[in-house]
């Protein structure tokens, strides 16, 4: 990646590159012979080499008899956002590897004051630099990370790099058994995973009602609503309307906002052939090569399936094929209508330039990109200047995933920033398993359940970036999730590929949802997507109908039985440690419960929201009330199942298909036995509510707790 000093770094290393050896990829990854600044395999960045010291400890070590210890100084960076950490790095001959996936590990440890950071960069011929890494901040022990690495093929590396770097002005950073290869490591293995039954764990939860942090909008609880198959699946052609199950369910689900025409086919759709009579549409392609059908739902079928729902509609504008003027006739098509779209975002993922196929045509710089904003957006606010206008922002998954556009969120933001209303970003899904590595059910679970922490971070980073990037718009640009949910796999050879409809996929949905909620600038989240044949959607397909899965529940529990007001919660209990795993950072310290608290308007009812992400054991919480005094009975709103991979029985089609068989979660094994019975949404009246009383969260569960004030 470009725009770091890790590239002036790298540079320094090319004369070295040409003689480091072929055949093993890395040397003396355990530490075990000590070395000077000036060794054949691991060397100091010199450009960083005042910040430091580096020894061998024999107390931080995972195996053998020694470790890497990088010992910062107060010189040292404290943000590798800015400049360069203390740092040693390992040169490795490119030869053969352009376009491979590489598997790099280690074990690492940080003192409170520093936190480990292993990184692997390609180092283009161009010069171009793309990395990835993983941190592990201040903790007790040493903690394996893992995770793949793929060189990009568009232009050949010169050489590779294996850094260890420490980040922050005191303590240390520890580095053990660092590995990189091509191909499954046997370490990589999947083991059996260990259930942890046993007694409820404890937990204390404090609430305020009296402290209000801030309103939720009912825009956080949107969805996503395709063009494609027939609104994929909610439009039943033959009927001439939408499908029953479908707009039943919605109406049910009762989401704020709902996101047209896409994902991706946004940006190939032209909105005038989704008008008039669907007789008289023409045939289209979904995206260069895709399938040729009719627009079914079009803009007024999105309309009135939005008012059926009583949800608002967001529109995505085709910026990459489309227009200015076409967005400005969209808009003035649907005021004509006298329906009013408040929400328009300018396109969809055009900073994706990893992608292939079609997607890969949708790419725009971020330059380019820029003036469409700027352009698009006046056009359309010369028809109505009260609408509110989205850009997309290159700030998805990881802050450290490989991006060919480094700065594309700076960019967008400098040169576009007074033209638009808010910033969309895809940040929200996981645990996104690009490559099988071996992980069993429990370890993947455990880390999707882990993400909600890190995509939170994100979000207030990506806050404060804001502020700092466009000044006079602080506070004022709004950030929307566009989309975001569950996601393991596309792949039919994956092994997780329908997992995003079991229970601990709710348990995730909820979780990330929370975290949302708490971040102040979050005004928009929409789940992908509503209705599904395949293995995204909230409502899937169960014997060629369509049904909730257990996300929708969860997506239920905060439409139907959440305040509007977002109040002051803590819960203080039991975590754990998570391992890299797919697009999830290695994180420490993760609670297993989580809480978030909310009043009505009006203040006479209180919510209080606990997610249990333990698979095998209750957590009972005393749950102590300040400025409420409830009534002594109240309502639990919980969904719970079977165990973590339960689901409702929703199947994958088409029928020609050849899906994987999925991975389970041992010792329960539920996957393959979805039924309607296996994962609930029940009520349960509770008594004996008090300013301080106890209640048991279920294990892998939701509640609601609604209380009345006395």
């Amino acid at each position: 990646m470009t725009g770091y000093r890790v590239s002036l770094w790298a540079l320094g290393f090319l004369a070295f590159a040409a003689s480091a050896s072929a055949q093993s990829l890395l040397t003396n990854g355990g530490f075990e012979t000590p070395f000077g600044v000036w060794d054949a395999t691991w060397r100091l960045d010199q450009t960083a080499s005042s910040q430091g010291t580096f020894s061998f400890s024999s107390t931080h070590v995972h195996s053998g008899t020694s470790a890497l210890a990088l010992v910062p100084n107060p010189r040292n960076s404290t943000s590798l956002r800015l400049s360069s950490g203390y740092s040693l790095a390992q040169v490795v001959a490119p030869a053969g590897l352009a376009g491979k996936s590489l598997y790099v590990s280690g074990w690492l440890q940080a003192d409170p004051g520093s936190v480990a950071v292993l990184r692997i960069y390609s180092v283009g011929t161009d010069g171009t630099v793309s990395f990835h890494e993983m941190r592990q901040p201040a903790g007790t022990a040493m903690t394996l990370h893992r995770d793949i690495f793929t060189i990009p093929s568009t232009a050949a590396p010169a050489f590779l790099l294996v850094g260890c770097i420490v980040e922050g002005t005191s303590g240390a950073a520890y580095f053990d058994d660092v590995a990189l290869s091509v191909g499954v490591p046997p370490s990589w293995l999947e083991a059996a995973g260990t259930p942890d039954p046993g007694p409820a764990l404890r937990a204390t939860v404090s609430v305020d009602a009296g402290r209000v942090l801030r309103h939720l909008p009912a825009t956080l609880y949107g969805n996503n609503l395709e063009w494609v198959w027939n609104g994929n699946g909610a439009w039943n052609p033959a009927a001439g309307t939408f499908d029953p199950a479908v707009l039943g369910l919605t109406q049910t689900l009762a989401p704020g906002l709902l996101r047209y025409p896409g994902g991706v086919y946004a940006d190939f759709y032209h909105w005038a052939d989704g008008v008039g009579p669907q007789s008289s549409r023409p045939l289209v392609q979904s995206m260069p090569g895709g399938p040729v059908d009719v627009v079914r739902v079009g803009t007024g079928e999105a309309l009135d399936l939005a008012q059926r729902a009583g949800a608002n509609l967001m529109i995505t504008v085709n910026v990459v094929t489309g227009t200015p003027q076409e967005a400005a006739d969209w808009v003035r098509y649907v005021n004509a209508g006298g329906r009013k779209v408040t929400y328009w975002e300018l396109g969809n993922e055009s900073y994706a330039t990893g992608s292939t196929g079609p997607v890969g045509t949708v790419v725009l710089t971020p330059d380019v990109y820029a003036q469409k904003v700027i352009d698009f957006a006046a056009a359309m606010r010369a028809v109505d200047p009260a609408i509110q206008i989205g850009a997309i922002a290159d700030e998805n998954y990881s802050r450290t995933a490989p991006r060919v556009f480094p700065d594309w969120t700076g960019q967008v933001l400098r040169a576009a920033g007074n033209s638009i209303d808010f910033l969309a970003v895809h940040c929200a899904y996981a645990p996104a398993l690009s490559v099988d590595e071996g992980w069993n059910a429990r370890t993947v679970y455990s880390a999707m359940l882990a993400a909600p922490v890190e995509i939170l971070g994100q979000l207030k980073d990506l806050e404060a970036r804001i502020a700092s990037t466009v000044p006079s718009r602080a506070g004022k640009i709004q950030i929307a999730v566009t989309e975001w949910g569950p996601y393991f796999d596309y792949r039919p050879s994956s092994r997780f590929v329908d997992h995003p409809k079991t229970l601990a996929s709710a348990v995730f949905t909820a979780s990330t949802l929370a975290a949302m909620m708490q971040s102040q600038a979050t005004g928009i989240a929409e789940y992908f997507k509503l209705s599904d044949a395949n293995f995204m959607g909230a409502v899937g397909l169960r014997q060629g109908g369509f049904v909730p899965k257990a996300s929708m529940y969860a997506l239920e529990l905060f439409t139907r039985h959440f305040g509007s007001e977002l109040v002051a919660s803590t819960a203080v209990g039991p975590a754990y440690d998570s391992p890299s795993v797919g697009w999830v950072d290695a994180m420490s310290g993760v609670p297993y419960l989580d809480v978030v608290a909310s009043a009505s308007a009006d203040g006479s009812t209180l919510y209080v929201m606990g997610i249990n992400k333990h698979f095998d054991r209750p957590i009972r919480a005393h749950i102590t009330l300040a400025n409420f005094s409830p009534a002594s009975t109240g309502a639990a709103f919980t969904l719970s199942g079977r165990a973590p991979d339960a689901n409702t029985g929703t199947s994958l089609v088409p029928a020609g298909t050849v899906w994987a068989a999925q991975a389970q979660v041992a010792p329960y094994n539920r996957f393959n036995l979805g039924s309607p019975t296996e994962v609930t949404l029940a009520q349960q009246t509770i008594s004996g509510v008090t300013g301080g009383f106890d209640y048991t969260f279920p294990p892998s569960s939701v509640t609601s707790l609604v209380l009345t004030r006395k």
